[in-house]
């Protein structure tokens, strides 16, 4: 009995000391055991993973402040775009989540992804023609695609029918619809030229969910790579100039935040 109550004992401390409130921003508390597991996931010492809640927490309190509000329709809204692209549904994709016990954790940071989008359209980041035009003129090796691609496409809403052909090319099936195309990058969907340029002649693409069916592309030919036009690169910039700059204007954002933050370190 004394041995079974110096264990409780042991356990009990332990969970004291793990999850004892180490600092507080904002009333918000940061415990010992946020950090180790912190440090852990992110693969950081100690120091770096108190600085990231900090910001975090400081971050939160922004947007509570701000009455920015994220609620389930939202973030069931992205998680459905997520299970569109890997063939399932919502209520298939949330289940095979909760078989993994990843269903919390995936909603929490869809969460935090679009409370994050909806304070950065309030600092109001813009991007002008001529930042476009000068990346574009100064970036032309990132924008390389071959000039053209053949390939076949495999179209069905059966997605054991579209693997069962990819293992065996001559497994024929009602249910799948074949096409054979070749797509130009000078008028093609340049993500599309981008996203087939990947893969190695003679081989099938992932399965993917495309003009609303889901497919898989064999690759028969690529030919030469040659930059794509700024007409058709113009939206791949905007995309990476709008990170580079939210990425920026958050950091600078959450810094002012922190200089401001009412932070106290306990022992």
């Amino acid at each position: 009995m004394k041995f079974l109550i110096s264990i409780f004992l042991v356990l009990s401390l332990y969970g004291q000391i793990v999850d004892k409130v180490a600092i507080i921003v904002n009333n918000m508390p940061i415990t010992s055991y946020d950090i180790q597991k912190t440090a852990k996931e992110l693969n950081v010492n100690k120091q770096q993973a108190v600085s990231y809640l900090i910001d975090q927490a400081v971050l939160k309190s922004a947007i509570k402040q701000r009455g920015i509000y994220v609620d389930d329709f939202d973030i069931d809204n992205e998680m459905k775009k997520i299970a569109q692209k890997n063939g399932m549904s919502l209520f298939n994709f949330k289940n095979y989540l909760l078989q993994k016990g990843e269903l919390y954790r995936l909603q929490t940071q869809i969460k935090l992804k679009l409370q994050r989008d909806k304070l950065l359209k309030t600092l109001h980041i813009t991007i002008q023609e001529k930042e476009l035009k000068e990346y574009y003129n100064s970036h032309k090796n990132e924008f390389l695609l071959p000039s053209s691609i053949e390939v076949s496409k495999y179209s069905s809403n059966d997605k054991q029918s579209l693997q069962t052909v990819m293992s065996n090319p001559m497994a024929a099936s009602e249910n799948i619809e074949i096409q054979n195309i070749v797509l130009k990058n000078s008028d093609a969907n340049p993500r599309l030229i981008g996203f087939l340029s990947k893969f190695k002649e003679k081989t099938f693409t992932p399965i993917i969910n495309f003009e609303n069916k889901l497919t898989t592309f064999y690759i028969i030919k690529k030919e030469k790579p040659t930059p794509i036009s700024y007409k058709m690169a113009v939206g791949k910039i905007y995309e990476i100039l709008l990170k580079q700059k939210e990425e920026k204007t958050l950091k600078e954002f959450v810094d002012k935040l922190r200089a401001k933050a009412d932070i106290q370190f306990l022992n």
